[in-house]
């Protein structure tokens, strides 16, 4: 009669470890979301992402990838802080390995490039995210909420951003006149100067779109009203496109070249009303980037009063 028991428990504790099987594919349940390049079927809840070059967009929902892109590691330092020893280099942006990328078995690559979807697809599921698609850090983290699955990971995180945007811009009010206007010049990359318009990269969302701060007129009409993310302008131009405020992007080390004579009649030079930002906190613009960045440009205007 013990011996008929025991049998009867083991079948039965066999026949309930069968039924809870389905629960362990649970992961693998996938779902069709809408992209750039079209319908895409993907995993309903990622474990292993891998992401070429919008880290700061995954981490702010809660997914540390698998894999990013060498550039993005290095050249997003405010995003250090957030990336463990799990995130493993796959290469440069534009020459990423895809043995590499093999290697860490995603079950999910988001892409900026068009042109890697082919290869990437013979992976894992792809999709494209496409940043020029979204205006803004509202619309790009909601965006990747539902590529993630994480939409309530999303909202939960732009409540916190929108309350401390909201502290930074009462901080720039309180220290500078409503009309001031501001440049963002790249002094490091090329002979001639970059003049940064509303875009993600080198703080321009941050000071633009996120802190509203009022360009100055020509990079308005040259740059910005004609969606272009920058201009190379000539030294011997850039007091076309001076601000009241200059925030000069500089190279860290040694690395920064002497500015030509030109810079110091700007009349924002003159009057000590140059910001200094470091290239590597601000190359990146990322929803985390962005937020850190334009809490820094605000503490860093409200310091020269």
């Amino acid at each position: 009669m013990k011996k008929w028991l025991m049998v009867f428990m083991v079948f039965m504790l066999a026949a309930c470890s069968a039924k809870e099987e389905p629960a362990t594919d649970a992961k693998t349940d996938t779902r069709e979301i809408e992209t750039v390049m079209g319908k895409v079927t993907v995993p309903s809840n990622p474990q292993r992402v891998i992401v070429d070059w919008d880290l700061g967009h995954v981490i702010a929902l809660g997914v540390e990838p698998v894999g990013a892109s060498k550039t993005t590691l290095e050249f997003g330092q405010l995003l250090k802080q957030f990336v463990t020893d799990k995130t493993d280099e796959i290469g440069r942006d534009g020459q990423v390995s895809y043995e590499k990328v093999l290697e860490l078995e995603p079950d999910l690559i988001i892409t900026w490039n068009r042109d890697q979807v082919a290869e990437y697809e013979k992976i894992a599921p792809t999709v494209v995210f496409d940043t020029t698609q979204y205006d803004g850090v509202h619309e790009q983290l909601t965006a990747m909420g539902e590529i993630l699955n994480r939409q309530n990971e999303a909202k939960d995180w732009l409540a916190d951003y929108d309350q401390r945007v909201a502290k930074a811009k009462a901080q720039i009010e309180a220290s500078v006149p409503k009309d001031a206007t501001f440049t963002i010049i790249d002094s490091g990359t090329v002979k001639d100067a970059i003049v940064v318009g509303k875009s993600g990269e080198r703080g321009g969302l941050a000071a633009y779109g996120v802190l509203e701060l009022k360009a100055a007129d020509k990079i308005q009409q040259d740059i910005i009203d004609k969606k272009e993310s920058r201009a190379e302008v000539s030294w011997e131009s850039i007091q076309d496109f001076a601000g009241d405020y200059i925030f000069l992007i500089t190279q860290q080390g040694d690395n920064q070249d002497e500015l030509p004579s030109v810079w110091q009649s700007l009349d924002a030079v003159k009057n000590g009303r140059v910001i200094e930002l470091k290239v590597k906190e601000y190359f990146t613009g990322d929803p985390i980037s962005t937020l850190l960045q334009a809490e820094d440009m605000a503490a860093k205007v409200a310091e020269l009063k």
